[in-house]
């Protein structure tokens, strides 16, 4: 195996595609050895099965907190939290997805269709009053999710701009992040600590109302997993989603002619935004996990017991031996079961919300700017790193 293929994180491919590292590995060695940035070596699954078995098997557990588990990083980051939820394994997990998940059906997604087409009527008429060029991402790709998990959980949105850089050094993978990590984390921790006792003194009717109850009446979150789960929210509730909007415009941009039968055929509005689901993921890594029993994977790769393997969603949705052709966008993919959201346990609870965030954002974009255009080339673009997600800096664009 070549050496810049033995250590993670990879560089991303062009365009901030997945790393070449996860094609060359998948055709020789789909269950491979590689070293994280602390230091640690685990096992890197690329192939389509293997993703989702170890996604799926309730035998691969999220608890990295003991002496001896493998880490991501050498200093203290997210998973270090018992209360996370994004840390937690059934039953545990399970009790504390259910109190939240009534606000992210499908219906309930649906029924906010309306709200989301408004905030994005809203942002583009203020992004055309400003005139172009306009930076994409903040005037619009991450106000967007901002205003609607603010909406859900009766946050204020003036709020919001702080919200952007303690989501970016949160998922820093940067270990020269680590004091500065910390610092954002006591303020974010005290921002939310604020929120819940306003609303307790000022209650409302919305989600952040919903988990407080479930705290002070059914006994459901202990105080600490009350904070966790909002500040989780908060944080899942814009970055991901703002990211592929991002992306999703500039995937477009760069492939014309599938942005014309877009605006030709607005019924392929769906297809296109699985699409950009399939090959925008703006993580390509994923949620570290550790074998609690030894066990075989599709690909008949073994993992020992106590062993940490890294699953990433981008490397099977890449997979050719389920997506014929992979590195081809065609908004007309069908039966395009791509694993972005995850699978198992940990599947995405916002799922059907950010669908539809994504669906009204990219088809306004596109029905409302027919001469969107870069302001300069793809090639121009910057494209972060150090972060457990792969997005451009700034996305200037014209129309």
């Amino acid at each position: 195996m070549p050496h810049d293929e033995t250590t993670f994180p990879f560089p991303p491919g062009p365009h901030g595609g997945p790393p070449h590292a996860y094609t060359s590995r998948r055709s020789a060695c789909p269950l491979a050895p590689v070293v994280l940035p602390s230091g640690d070596e685990v096992l890197l699954a690329t192939a389509y099965d293997d993703v989702k078995a170890v996604l799926g098997d309730p035998r691969f557990s999220r608890n990295l907190r003991y002496a001896g588990a493998p880490r991501m990083l050498p200093d203290a980051d997210f998973t270090d939290d018992p209360d996370a939820l994004v840390n937690m394994d059934p039953p545990e997990h399970t009790r504390l997805r259910r109190i939240a998940q009534a606000a992210f059906t499908p219906r309930q997604a649906e029924s906010r269709r309306a709200r989301i087409q408004a905030v994005a009527d809203e942002l583009l008429a203020e992004m055309r009053a400003g005139g172009p060029p306009a930076d994409l991402m903040v005037t619009f790709a991450f106000p967007l999710p901002i205003n609607i998990i603010c909406d859900l959980l009766g946050v204020p949105t003036r709020d919001s701009p702080q919200f952007r850089h303690w989501s970016d050094m949160f998922l820093s993978t940067s270990a020269a992040a680590a004091p500065e990590r910390r610092k954002v984390g006591a303020e974010f921790a005290a921002y939310v600590d604020g929120l819940i006792a306003a609303r307790r003194r000022d209650p409302g009717e919305d989600l952040l109302d919903e988990l407080i109850n479930a705290h002070d009446e059914d006994d459901r979150l202990s105080a600490v997993e009350l904070a966790r789960i909002v500040r989780g929210l908060i944080i899942a509730g814009h970055e991901t989603t703002g990211n592929v909007i991002g992306r999703g415009i500039i995937t477009l941009l760069r492939h014309p002619e599938q942005l014309a039968a877009l605006r030709e055929h607005p019924a392929l509005l769906p297809s296109a935004v699985e699409e950009i689901l399939r090959t925008e993921v703006p993580g390509h890594g994923g949620l570290l996990r550790v074998a609690t029993d030894a066990l075989s994977l599709p690909s008949g790769g073994t993992v020992a017991r106590g062993q940490g393997v890294l699953a990433p969603v981008v490397a099977a949705n890449y997979d050719p031996e389920r997506f014929p052709a992979p590195d081809t966008f065609d908004v007309r993919r069908a039966d395009n079961k791509h694993v972005t959201f995850g699978h198992g346990p940990h599947f995405c609870l916002g799922a059907n919300l950010a669908r539809v965030e994504l669906q009204v954002a990219i088809g306004s974009l596109v029905r409302e700017l027919p001469d969107l255009a870069l302001a300069g080339s793809a090639q121009d673009l910057t494209w972060i790193g150090g972060s457990r997600v792969c997005g451009v800096s700034q996305l200037p664009v014209t129309w």
